[in-house]
């Protein structure tokens, strides 16, 4: 008579471990809540204090625990948390956090170098910012947020330059300038915060559309003021753009935007052209705050004719704003 060995029954899992694992799945679900909740604000746009506040946030915090999750994911044992959680990390990566990938296409031709640069009014140094200026090198450079006499400050440095200043908008650059148009104000006497350019390059005429809307700062801390400068600042951007479209390509729009990545703003009135970064940048081109930047606002755009080559931020500066720098070819193929 033979006996079957039996086997061994599993033992059974510790209780700490069943409630790790559904503390971990909670977790995970809290989160994608939370993803999801971020989202729909953003989608909304820019139409309340809140949302507004939203798009303005920092977005490490929603990538580091999308991460957080992804590593709790297996623990769990529930399968369809792996995949779904990453996905969420995916998502925010890239079209939240506006990581970008892309190769910089090599041309025959010279490129044209354009850099634009909030200055932060000199406050940190208006000599240094000049300086920075100079050793920028570039064929245009797009001043915003200038005070005071800035022209004759850079005039001293880049004589044989032009340089034109309106304002706090300051075109410099070694091209000839052929003409200079100050835009009409928008009702009730509102700057449209933009300013239009025709210089002559090696690659033929090109207009310049130098930007710089108001900042939602006052909005963000002052509920009486959200309304009122959210619509100002969408008027101040659709004014530039549409100005830029009415007229013969191609052009740059290019300057401190105050449109982060997901701007329901942008959405709306970004159209029909290039984003600089997202054609030919490898990153996050954040540039602000200069100190620990979570935010692309400074922004250069394209219209039929331009291809983009290369668009970086460089460093830090005398400003609260990173300097973005493009490359770019004047294609009329294109």
């Amino acid at each position: 008579m033979t006996t079957e060995a039996k086997s061994p029954e599993p033992a059974a899992e510790r209780p700490w471990r069943r409630r790790a694992r559904k503390l971990a799945s909670a977790l995970i679900v809290l989160q994608l809540l939370g993803v999801a909740v971020f989202l729909g604000m953003i989608l909304v746009g820019e139409r309340s204090r809140l949302t507004l506040i939203a798009l303005y946030l920092p977005r490490h915090p929603l990538l580091a625990g999308a991460l957080v999750c992804m590593l709790l994911a297996p623990f769990t044992r529930r399968r369809l948390l792996v995949p779904l959680q990453l996905g969420v990390c995916l998502v925010v990566f890239f079209p939240v956090m506006g990581f970008q990938i892309s190769t910089s296409p090599s041309s025959e031709v010279e490129p044209i170098r354009l850099a634009s640069y909030n200055v932060f009014f000199g406050r940190l140094g208006r000599a240094q910012i000049a300086d920075e200026i100079v050793a920028m090198n570039a064929d245009i450079v797009l001043v915003q947020a200038a005070n005071g006499s800035f022209e004759e400050l850079l005039r001293e440095r880049l004589p044989k330059h032009t340089i034109h200043q309106e304002d706090e908008l300051v075109l410099v650059t070694r091209y000839p300038l052929r003409s200079v148009e100050v835009p009409p104000k928008l009702d009730e006497d509102t700057p449209v915060m933009f300013m239009k350019y025709v210089v002559e390059t090696p690659q033929g005429a090109l207009r310049l559309y130098n930007v710089h809307p108001y900042s939602p700062r006052h909005a963000l801390f002052s509920g009486e003021e959200t309304a009122a400068n959210i619509a100002t600042r969408e008027a101040q951007i659709q004014a530039a753009f549409q100005a830029a479209r009415t007229d013969v390509p191609p052009f740059i729009l290019a300057g401190d935007t105050n449109l982060p990545v997901l701007s329901s703003i942008a959405r709306r009135n970004v159209g029909g052209v290039t984003d600089a970064f997202v054609e030919a940048g490898f990153g996050f081109g954040y540039t602000f705050p200069a100190k620990r930047p979570w935010m692309r606002i400074d922004r250069a755009f394209g219209s039929d004719g331009v291809r983009f080559l290369s668009a970086r931020v460089g460093p830090r500066g005398a400003s609260d704003h990173l300097p973005l720098f493009v490359e770019f070819v004047v294609d009329p193929a294109r």
